[in-house]
């Protein structure tokens, strides 16, 4: 027989992925199929109990909430429904978008975070927007949408059409914490640490140059080295406190203790900091375009700076709607006691 359960609030690509891995291992179970799209789960069994499954989802699913900008795990109950969203033809009509386009995978009520994680490639579009899919990965994408002055139906369909619906599933997204934290440190640290003083570089030249006749660029002076103050410090926080501590876990970091809790909650409010810097970067600079008297020294500035931006959201995506919720939501019973964070050296 198969039952297909639909779990509004679903949003956590993590705990998703752990809760079809639990269900596949449940004694009569066949196949499990599942979609955060819908959301729903579409389970192939035996004679097994309903409660045992829907058991199984509510010990392990989550929903990623913001309040009063604090991102909150909520409990999930599932709902049996006749068929899973995602495995429903499409049904043809006079207001369907034109013949060829996908179907839409990509609803309102997905959050912005959960979206980027599923489909990378719709993240300059979201920006493009101006939907902050990083800072603020926990909203809605019907919520953000709505503040924007955007009609949320028309964004999700527009985003379904960006990316493709057999789009398969990053390597990042299903890593576990201590994986993930090398992920970041390798990818996103390195790029950092090397593009930050070529930046530097790049921005007291054009400012020696053209700030005369383009007064902006000293806000764009002021605005930088801002973002590069706040950057390097929280950089060394990660790579010297955080991330040794969650490897040193294995990947299992169980009940956070206070001090680390605490810790995550400071760099939560710095990527708030870095958000808004690169935001406000974007309006001083139109949106990194170059002026029509700019040398290709101010071109390459200002693409560098759009790169930074795009790179950074990524970053902070990963750890905001990803790292982070999965710190949080790993089970009390793998935490190791003796293990305690280290302290920066610097």
């Amino acid at each position: 027989m198969k039952t297909s359960l639909q779990i509004d609030g679903a949003n956590c690509p993590t705990c998703f992925n752990e809760t079809l891995d639990d269900l596949a291992h449940i004694d009569g179970v066949r196949t499990v199929h599942g979609s955060l799209a819908g959301p729903c789960i579409e389970i192939d069994h035996d004679d097994v109990a309903l409660n045992v499954i829907a058991g199984a989802i509510r010990n392990r699913l989550h929903g990623v909430e913001m309040f009063s900008n604090e991102i909150r795990m909520v409990p999930l109950d599932p709902v049996t429904i006749s068929t899973c969203a995602h495995r429903q033809p499409t049904v043809p009509d006079s207001t369907a978008p034109s013949r060829g386009a996908p179907r839409d995978h990509i609803n309102p009520s997905m959050a912005l975070g959960v979206i980027v994680t599923l489909h990378p490639s719709v993240a300059a579009e979201l920006e493009r927007r101006g939907l902050d899919y990083c800072c603020h990965g926990a909203r809605s994408l019907a919520a953000a949408s709505a503040d924007a002055g955007l009609d949320p139906q028309l964004v999700a369909h527009e985003l379904s059409n960006a990316c493709g619906l057999d789009e398969p599933p990053v390597a990042w997204s299903t890593l576990d914490p201590a994986d993930l934290v090398d992920h970041i440190q390798s990818v996103h640290h390195a790029y950092l640490w090397a593009e930050l003083p070529r930046v530097d570089a790049l921005v007291d030249r054009i400012v020696a140059v053209h700030a005369d006749r383009h007064p902006e660029l000293v806000a764009v002076r002021e605005l930088y080295t801002r973002l590069r103050a706040d950057l390097e410090p929280h950089l060394i926080r990660e790579e010297q406190v955080l991330f040794p501590w969650i490897r040193e876990l294995g990947g299992t970091a169980g009940r956070l203790r206070p001090d680390v809790a605490q810790l995550l909650e400071q760099l939560a409010a710095e990527h708030e900091t870095v958000g808004e810097l690169l935001g406000e970067l974007r309006r001083v600079t139109a949106g990194y375009a170059t002026p029509v008297d700019g040398c290709a020294t101010y071109a390459a500035c200002y693409r560098a700076l759009a790169e930074l931006e795009a790179d950074t959201h990524l970053h902070v995506h990963k750890e905001s709607n990803v790292l982070i919720p999965a710190l949080r939501t790993q089970p009390p019973e793998t935490h190791a006691a003796s293990a305690n964070p280290p302290r920066p050296t610097t």
